[in-house]
């Protein structure tokens, strides 16, 4: 693996990390054993309408959800074509996005948190977004083109989200040990 290769994987680990803290269960909610009834929502635009249309949401609480879950895998969509010439293409890039959300919607489903088909579509969208920045920056510079054969970059994407997962579940199992 290349410099260039080493320094995405290790921001990719650290951004990733920081996904897997901020979407995954609180330490406190683990701590005390209380975490949230399980919500499933697979209806399309029914949870951005019920937070935009609650009477109850403080100040910017609608768009903070919304632009948060935009925002949440933008970065991921801007590393990948960066770093891994794999990515080169939309279309797998914006799968590789989904695939992430779709694995942070589940873990969450599996520990007690909302769990909703309209924060897979924002996260995509958010990843989609990531990409275009990538191949804006890439056009706008060249040199921050990866280069390499491209054929097995996809490992180190995966590795690291699998090792973040991972640590996310043993720290959870040890701590309500």
């Amino acid at each position: 693996m290349r410099k260039r290769g080493i320094i995405g994987t290790l921001l990719l680990l650290v951004y990733l990390a920081g996904v897997g803290l901020f979407t995954g269960p609180s330490l406190a909610q683990l701590l005390v054993g209380h975490l949230p009834q399980p919500r499933l929502e697979l209806i399309p635009f029914a949870d951005m309408i019920s937070v935009l249309t609650d009477k109850n949401a403080v100040g910017l609480g609608a768009f903070v959800n919304i632009a948060g879950n935009i925002a949440l895998l933008f970065p991921l969509g801007l590393f990948l074509p960066l770093f891994w010439r794999w990515f080169e293409r939309a279309g797998r890039t914006i799968r590789w996005c989904f695939g992430t959300s779709l694995s942070i919607e589940l873990i969450q489903l599996a520990a007690g948190g909302v769990t909703s088909v309209d924060d897979l579509l924002l996260n995509t969208l958010g990843g989609a977004l990531g990409f275009a920045a990538a191949k804006l920056l890439m056009k706008v510079c060249p040199k921050l083109k990866p280069q390499g054969e491209g054929r097995a970059e996809w490992a180190a994407p995966l590795v690291c989200w699998l090792v973040i997962i991972a640590a996310s579940t043993i720290s959870d199992l040890l701590i309500l040990w």
